[in-house]
């Protein structure tokens, strides 16, 4: 009895060092004993942005994926990667989306004939995917949906190969669409607008604290940048809501406050857009649309093509520290067309 119950043991050791063995086999991936070599490639899914501006279209769809076996390929194994728009429908179900697929006229695809070469475990061509350099191809990118390429590996040939049966799941290039219509390189108006002169009615609220010892918010509409007041939000970005009465068409928006000339010792006027600003207009003060992110420090917010609204936000990301998100204007106005 006792001999019998060593037997089970030594025998229940020895399956265990085999387990052991093979997940600790950097080389294998498959069934031990499988007689093919298994060709996989790894989910490696990515989020691209498209931007689009009156002028161009600026991407960073730029993807690449490498296939590879489960051991040293003992001939070339030709590998076929390819864009499978069939997963799209079911990608968007599992994920609450309503990604379209991305017009087959847009995409490039490099190298969608991998090759494996002897004695290798990765191909040497690694599929490379990026849009098309056609301009008017790409301004046609606009949906609010967004796009998705699903690319997955469709066979394997050579080198006694096969594909993964566990190791095959695609890869999803999801793309969002955003217009912005600011011009970044403007750091002042040089447009044909002219600042409203009679800002009668017009109406700023905040979410954010207006500081007593400055000028009440309303300052901001009387044309004089030397009355400024001082908004701040400790807790989150601050929001600066401008309703102008009416629907103005403009293509720039002046926000100034009050400045120091250290060359001259006197005071002068200055901007107080910053990088990292977000604007956004409204027709009914509730649905918003972004049109751009502020890049540098200027004067004025300047746009390559008039856009007509009601409502304009200012919105202030949080920097931390005493004042989290703050803001001094004193002169808020937009470049009437």
């Amino acid at each position: 009895m006792k001999n019998r119950k060593n037997l089970f043991y030594i025998g229940m050791f020895a399956i265990c060092v085999l387990g052991f063995a093979a997940c600790g086999d950097d080389e294998t991936y498959d069934v031990y004993g499988d007689p093919y070599n298994r060709v996989y490639i790894l989910d490696n899914s990515k989020e691209y942005k498209i931007v689009q501006t009156p002028i161009s279209t600026v991407s960073n769809v730029d993807f690449t994926w490498e296939a590879r076996c489960s051991k040293k390929a003992s001939g070339d194994i030709r590998v076929t990667v390819a864009v499978d728009n069939s997963l799209i429908d079911a990608y968007n179900e599992e994920h609450d989306t309503e990604f379209e697929a991305l017009p087959v006229e847009t995409v490039v695809l490099e190298n969608a004939e991998m090759t494996i070469p002897a004695g290798e475990m990765v191909v040497a061509d690694a599929v490379h995917l990026k849009l098309t350099d056609d301009a008017n191809v790409l301004s046609t990118l606009k949906s609010a949906k967004g796009y998705i390429i699903p690319l997955r590996l469709v066979s394997a040939e050579g080198g006694n190969s096969q594909l993964s049966t566990n190791m095959l799941a695609p890869s999803f290039l999801t793309i969002t669409v955003t217009e912005d219509n600011m011009n970044h390189e403007a750091t002042r108006y040089t447009g044909t607008g002219t600042l409203v002169a009679d800002q009668t009615g017009w109406i700023a609220t905040t979410n954010g604290t207006v500081q007593s010892w400055y000028e009440p918010i309303e300052a901001i509409f009387d044309g004089n940048y030397e009355t400024y007041c001082s908004i701040s939000n400790r807790s989150g970005e601050l929001l600066l809501d401008i309703d102008m009465g009416k629907a103005y068409s403009f293509d720039g928006i002046k926000m100034t406050s009050s400045g120091y000339d250290y060359e001259t010792w006197t005071e002068k006027e200055v901007g107080v857009f910053s990088a990292g600003m977000t604007v956004s207009t409204s027709d009914n003060g509730t649905d918003w649309k972004s049109q751009g992110e502020i890049e540098r420090n200027t004067e004025a917010c300047v746009f390559y093509a008039p856009l007509t609204a009601r409502y304009i936000r200012i919105t202030v990301p949080n920097a931390g520290g005493w004042y989290g998100a703050s803001l001094e204007c004193g002169v808020f106005n937009v470049y009437a067309k």
